[in-house]
């Protein structure tokens, strides 16, 4: 006697080397498939004579996004929340309903943790820095996926950035106009944001070379951190005693900014009288003088990723793209005229 095997949705999967979740998506009519593979994944349907499932009747179901986010975003109170705003207004305008994973920087088994069956996520945003294991596993996983604020060469998907390099053209420039020739820069290269900053630090050097202004080495510190003054502290009281230290420093954020000021004042030194002082991103801080800085249009970044992600749900074989977001320079008044 011979026995029928029963036809499954691995089944269809399996001899068209896509995903179950992918066939399921197109034979319930769901957008992330493309229609190529729609009419193949429709074709062994009909031929094998797979039973659909019945589904309630709805209005419009709403389309079921998971956005992960590392667990370094955590101590930030401005930057993150700031995304995230644009990111649920989004939300709440367009019936989208978002589920949260927090990942841990050594996460590895990225499957388990994230409620990614076909029932609970048509497609992913990846909110800040992730690991580049971490953001291959997601982007493996065959589901659409955008990432705000990273970035990575060989991991297909969309992308929504700040245009690093062109904003810090625009510190060096403000100060090359008041007449500042002698520019520091101070980054901060054990911070997850390593794409942003290090583009941050390319827009510095390019910049520089081409005004014709001196890049001295002496004054370009890369291991500043967030949460120990100790290193700015060491540089600063080894390098910057002498007549010709830097008049002007450029800093690769707000936070190493203030830092930097406060480890100045410290000194006896006033900003800008003494030293001039640009940061990046805008972010509010406690400071005698307000901070001259790049302002980064974070609540558009949460907004704009969630709408790239639900038009690559709909139409899953457009380009890649990588949007940069411009920023603008606001002068606050720490940078002096010499």
């Amino acid at each position: 006697m011979c026995t029928i095997k029963k036809v499954t949705l691995d089944t269809i999967a399996h001899e068209l080397g896509t995903t179950k979740n992918t066939v399921s998506r197109a034979i319930r009519g769901k957008p992330g498939v493309s229609d190529e593979l729609r009419n193949k994944i429709n074709e062994l349907v009909e031929k094998y004579g797979y039973q659909k499932r019945e589904e309630p009747v709805t209005k419009q179901s709403p389309t079921k996004v998971t956005m992960v986010c590392s667990d370094s975003m955590s101590r930030d109170t401005y930057f993150w929340p700031s995304v995230m705003r644009g990111i649920f207004d989004y939300s709440a305008k367009n019936q989208i309903v978002i589920s949260s994973v927090i990942l841990e920087m050594t996460t590895n088994n990225i499957k388990d943790m994230l409620p990614l069956q076909e029932k609970h996520c048509d497609g992913i945003l990846v909110v800040g820095a992730l690991p580049d294991a971490q953001f291959a596993s997601i982007a493996e996983l065959c589901i659409p996926v955008v990432a705000i604020d990273h970035f990575n060469d060989f991991t297909k998907g969309d992308y929504i950035n700040i245009a690093n390099r062109n904003g810090m053209l625009k510190a060096v420039d403000f100060l090359a106009e008041n007449g500042h020739r002698k520019i520091g820069f101070i980054n901060n290269e054990s911070a997850s944001y390593t794409f942003s900053f290090a583009r941050r630090y390319n827009g510095y050097v390019k910049r520089m070379e081409f005004l014709g202004l001196e890049i001295d080495p002496r004054f370009v510190w890369h291991d500043s951190s967030y949460y120990s003054h100790t290193y700015l502290q060491e540089k600063f009281d080894t390098l910057c005693t002498g007549s010709d230290a830097p008049t002007a420093w450029v800093c690769v954020n707000d936070t190493t900014a203030y830092n930097f000021c406060k480890i100045l004042m410290e000194r006896g030194l006033r900003v800008p009288d003494d030293v001039s002082v640009i940061g990046f991103d805008n972010i509010p801080g406690f400071f005698h003088t307000q901070l001259t800085t790049l302002e980064v249009p974070m609540y558009e970044m949460g907004k704009r990723g969630l709408g790239r992600l639900m038009r690559r749900i709909r139409f899953p074989d457009e380009p890649y793209d990588n949007t940069e977001l411009l920023t603008q320079l606001v002068d606050k008044g720490s940078v002096k005229r010499i």
